[in-house]
């Protein structure tokens, strides 16, 4: 090719970029999906998700009703008052709670559950909010039952205790205390490499999903222009030109490339500085692995625009365009980790999503953002949100092509 071959080829080129640039710039509705839904999106289930794990992390007021007022009944209060996860409440509205005021008050949902000690030689009684979802009323009765238990074992081991001889008493009280304090402590810790200094948050685990669910959504306006263009005839018009297919496919890439990495940027600044700066949330930790930050979210990039000229290519109208291309990219969304952990998903789920592009593009994220990866660790995802490109890309030239 001479150099002015060259030169004639790449003017088409950026013609062709320029016009898909304008196309977008009119197309307000687009831009709102492209930038503004996902940003309304990561604030509303960031702040959601972080409301829910400060009231899982608050203590939970019981109702504490006690007719035996037994040294194991206050022990026991004490207990539930030190473990840090409840607050016992024996008064309500400046009166002792009874029995009948308590099931009253937790049936008219001021309290979500009680703790009832009536007569001595009868059970302790968890009074439980019916209308409360299986899995949190499970937690709670769990860890109340723990707590109990172990109230009534130290009142059975102290009851031992005061049945020795008063001179061995106070040997085998040392003995089991000394057994108690050389007992391994319990500590929470994260699987990450030595010295790591990110900690993971809910800000690590959204914004890698938004990013991909961002990007996908460029379906909606990149599918809507290339069927404006089918059916107004400036793609036919385009084709009788000296312009290949690919030129004309390969400017809607480097056009919606560009939009792409927009959104990496915007999400990546939400997650950065405007959390921590105005909700006082921890502040998103995207580590130093910049090339490898670059070559996934440039991999995703290029998945998502497949995705959209290949849903271009096949449909015939925008409502299916729009209607197919919005419900796909929520449902690979939802499986693939964008709203729920995928770990909470049953296991046919799971499996399905191995075969979602935006979880690829999601686990690129994260092994990058929290589990410190480097290079090697997303190549795996990374080709095959490669493969899905150049796949989408053929079956899209050869949609063209049959079209013609």
């Amino acid at each position: 090719m001479d150099k002015s071959s060259y030169f004639y080829t790449m003017r088409k080129f950026l013609s062709i970029i320029r016009k898909e640039f304008l196309l977008l710039f009119r197309d307000i509705p687009g831009l709102i999906i492209l930038f503004l839904m996902p940003v309304l999106l990561i604030f509303i289930v960031t702040l959601a998700q972080e409301n829910a794990l400060k009231r899982q992390n608050s203590k939970t007021r019981i109702l504490f009703v006690d007719d035996l007022k037994t040294p194991f009944s206050i022990k026991l209060f004490n207990d539930l008052d030190s473990s840090g996860f409840f607050q016992p409440v024996r008064e309500f509205k400046g009166l002792p709670v009874t029995l009948i005021q308590a099931r009253e008050f937790i049936r008219q949902g001021d309290f979500s559950f009680g703790v009832i000690l009536t007569h001595a030689d009868s059970a302790i009684v968890l009074l439980v909010d019916p209308t409360l979802q299986a899995n949190y009323k499970t937690s709670v009765t769990n860890s109340l039952t723990y707590i109990i238990k172990g109230t009534q074992t130290k009142e059975a081991m102290n009851g031992i205790f005061d049945n020795l001889p008063e001179n061995i008493r106070p040997v085998v009280r040392a003995m089991v205390s000394e057994k108690i304090q050389k007992l391994a402590p319990v500590r929470e810790s994260f699987a990450m490499r030595d010295r790591s200094e990110i900690q993971p948050n809910v800000i690590q685990n959204n914004v890698p999903g938004f990013i991909l669910f961002a990007m996908f959504f460029i379906v909606i306006p990149l599918a809507g222009s290339l069927i404006t263009e089918k059916n107004e005839g400036s793609f036919q018009r385009l084709r009788s030109l000296p312009v290949r297919i690919s030129a004309i496919l390969g400017g809607k890439v480097v056009a919606y490339l560009i939009v792409c990495l927009l959104q990496f940027v915007v999400m990546m600044a939400i997650g950065k500085w405007i959390f921590s700066a105005f909700f006082g949330l921890s502040s998103l930790d995207m580590g130093h692995q910049y090339l490898a930050i670059a070559i996934a979210t440039i991999a995703s990039s290029l998945s998502a625009i497949g995705f959209g000229i290949l849903v271009g290519a096949a449909a015939t109208t925008h409502n299916q365009a729009a209607l197919f291309g919005s419900v796909m990219v929520v449902l690979l969304g939802i499986i693939s980790g964008t709203f729920l952990p995928i770990h909470i998903m049953p296991k046919f789920i799971q499996y399905i999503s191995y075969f979602s592009p935006i979880r690829w593009g999601i686990d690129n994220y994260l092994n990058l953002f929290i589990r410190e990866g480097n290079i090697a660790s997303i190549l795996p995802n990374t080709v095959l949100l490669v493969i899905f490109f150049v796949f989408a890309m053929i079956t899209s030239i050869a949609i063209f092509a049959k079209q013609k």
